[in-house]
């Protein structure tokens, strides 16, 4: 433990690199840890926060095997969370937090990583109304992870300090609030259209084809797979771009400098780029 308090675990952001959206129903994903930002649960010193309604809800599903009751004390005598990760950026800031309140007061700890997930998911619903469990999942594990079809979840071994070294990939700030519940719901609404569900099923193969080059380390096949992704993104999901983003993002495509995509739920926040050959001011590079 540290002089202020903090415990020695700490819990980086997340960047979800691929499946936004289509993870929801059932299509792969990528996501990796994100050390730039993140968040680490202190006994003592922390911010004052109102945990009141957090705590009901983990004292009203014991099934969590939450120590709600630990918890409270703790709380009690001045612990809480402290991080760098922004908040509703698409970072997975309440991820990261709910990760570190799994991680110390989880009654269960020789738990299967699905068990872990789908005990994560439950908890950061409380914050979103809904949750894959990928955010929590990738924060608690600091690794990156696929998941497949299923939504069973794997630990993979990927080049991301290979690929940080090319830099080719950054985030872009949108300088946008957001938040992530009506966007889901709006997708949601979306998925009762025929053909816009057609139109998912096209992006779920440039996603398979975006995961491979990432594997591979195919920069040139991974240029061409981001400019077709940017491009069904804008066409499909014009309600998770903001408008002061889509010149930008159409400079992009028809320039084939770079490529830009959703970062998480999109709205606002960050978005992820891929540089093909210039990147766009004021970015991030991960």
């Amino acid at each position: 433990m540290g002089s202020d308090g903090s415990l020695s675990t700490f819990f980086p952001a997340k960047i979800l690199l691929f499946g936004e959206y289509t993870v929801i129903n059932g299509g792969v994903a990528l996501a990796i840890p994100f050390d730039h930002f993140q968040g680490s649960w202190h006994l003592s010193q922390a911010p004052r926060y109102d945990w009141n309604p957090l705590l009901r809800f983990l004292q009203a599903h014991p099934e969590l095997a939450i120590d709600a009751a630990r918890l409270e004390r703790d709380l009690a005598g001045g612990a809480g969370y402290v991080s760098t990760i922004p908040q509703g950026k698409g970072l997975g800031s309440s991820g990261a937090l709910v990760a570190s309140i799994f991680d110390y007061y989880s009654l269960q700890k020789d738990l299967s990583l699905l068990e872990v997930k789908h005990k994560l998911s439950q908890m950061e619903g409380f914050y979103h109304g809904q949750s894959s469990g990928v955010d929590p999942l990738v924060s608690w594990l600091k690794k990156p992870l696929l998941l497949d079809a299923q939504f069973n979840p794997q630990v993979a071994e990927l080049p991301v300090e290979r690929w940080r070294e090319l830099e080719r990939w950054f985030l872009f700030d949108s300088e946008v609030s957001r938040h992530s519940a009506p966007l889901i719901a709006a997708f949601k609404q979306k998925m009762q259209d025929e053909s816009f569900k057609i139109t998912m099923g096209h992006l779920n193969l440039v996603i398979d084809e975006a995961i491979d080059a990432y594997q591979e380390i195919n920069e040139a096949v991974m240029g061409q797979v981001m400019l077709d992704l940017s491009r069904l993104q804008f066409e499909c999901l014009q309600e998770m771009i903001p408008q002061a983003m889509k010149q930008l993002w159409l400079e992009g495509l028809d320039s084939r400098q770079f490529a830009l995509k959703l970062c998480g739920a999109g709205g606002g926040g960050y978005f992820i780029g891929y540089r093909l050959k210039n990147a766009p001011t004021k970015t991030l590079k991960f």
